[in-house]
């Protein structure tokens, strides 16, 4: 059974829009990337049980804890954001200090007292409100836990009452994985956990809530910033994956069919259980675009996606379309596909699934090649 430490600190946006692409949310243009100075983090490098560069697609922190006496740990200190090393509290500041926050402090440079705190976290910046919002976990979010987003956790017994804070890893469908600092079980550390994700759907827009936040306890919400969002996650650069192109936000990949592929989706060739779907997933995959959502949510995504095009004339090329662009959101009942060519030309329509993908698809849903272990 998990426990958590007290996770004291220290001493010291709507679903996309609906045009996706230049409208959905991707940071067009270069990014101004931040670089502040190295923090003095003098603890025991068998102590790293995560690295950075094994979550967040390369772009973590690394993960501490102390494999003696697992949340037992002393009062090591964190220089320049002051930190309390092991907490939970610092490894969300360490990633957050990665592009500009200095701890979380309030205007007045009081800096936040628990991870429960974090409710308030649109207080912790300057000026206020600027770059941080929180959402509800109370199935009024219009915006879903995004990779890089906190999940905050409410204070309880599990965790003396002070509350947990943990970093969104990617987010698959029905599932969200965090990485976290400070859970201390009975066994070796737990720097990973899940978390259940639900959404409804009220008169088109979807509601986004977490139904069960696993080792961490339940979720109040979660703390989005663009920051983060803009300078560890987007990709607004297009790539290519084979012949497919594609770039991304913080909630989806955007797919660029090419007109061979968006032809042999109408043929069929994308069938329930063809092999080629596993081709498409696999050339998103090995070209990065997965980093922060799973393998088995593409290929579900793009075999709804082929269903459509043989369905609606809007994407057929029957009908005169040449090509099809979508967006493989992370999670969420609504996909967006824009045809070129054909009654529908250059708009993006939007599309319902009856249900979440799966973060890991059961086997009856798996195509017959099964994908790669």
């Amino acid at each position: 059974m998990a426990r958590l430490a007290a996770c004291l600190l220290l001493v010291s946006s709507t679903i996309l829009a609906t045009s996706p692409v230049s409208g959905q949310g991707i940071q067009q243009g270069a990014v101004l990337r931040f670089s502040p100075p190295s923090l003095e983090i003098n603890l025991p490098k068998n102590h790293i049980v995560l690295s950075y560069k094994d979550w967040l697609g390369g772009r973590g922190v690394d993960v501490y804890y102390d494999t003696s006496k697992p949340c037992k740990h002393g009062t090591a200190t964190i220089k320049v954001i002051d930190t309390y090393a092991y907490e939970c509290v610092d490894l969300a500041a360490r990633l957050y200090y990665k592009v500009g926050y200095n701890n979380f402090r309030r205007s007045d440079g009081t800096p936040v007292g628990t991870a429960s705190d974090l409710v308030n976290a649109e207080e912790f910046q300057t000026p206020k409100g600027d770059r941080l919002r929180f959402y509800p976990n109370n199935s009024s979010a219009d915006r879903p836990p995004a990779p890089g987003d906190l999940l905050v956790f409410k204070a309880s017994a599990q965790n003396g009452y002070f509350g947990h804070v943990a970093v969104v890893n990617w987010v698959a469908g029905n599932t969200l994985e965090y990485v976290q600092q400070n859970v201390c079980p009975t066994g070796p550390p737990e720097p990973r956990g899940r978390a259940n994700l639900e959404v409804k759907l009220d008169n088109g827009k979807q509601l986004f809530s977490i139904t069960d936040g696993g080792s961490g306890g339940s979720v109040a919400g979660w703390v989005h910033s663009d920051l983060i969002k803009q300078q560890l996650i987007d990709q607004p650069e297009m790539r290519r994956a084979g012949d497919i192109r594609w770039n991304r936000d913080d909630t989806a990949v955007y797919v660029y069919l090419s007109p061979a592929r968006t032809r042999a989706a109408a043929l069929g060739a994308w069938g329930d259980q063809d092999v080629a779907l596993l081709e498409f997933a696999d050339l998103l995959k090995e070209a990065g675009a997965l980093s922060f959502t799973t393998y088995d949510l593409a290929w579900q995504i793009a075999n709804q996606v082929s269903k459509w095009i043989r369905s609606d004339r809007r994407l057929n090329p029957a009908s005169g379309v040449r090509s099809v662009d979508f967006t493989l959101k992370y999670t969420g009942q609504i996909i967006w596909v824009r045809p070129w060519g054909g009654p529908a030309n250059g708009k993006w329509i939007p599309f319902v699934m009856e249900d979440l993908a799966f973060a890991y698809a059961p086997a009856w849903k798996r195509p017959k090649a099964g994908p790669p272990e």
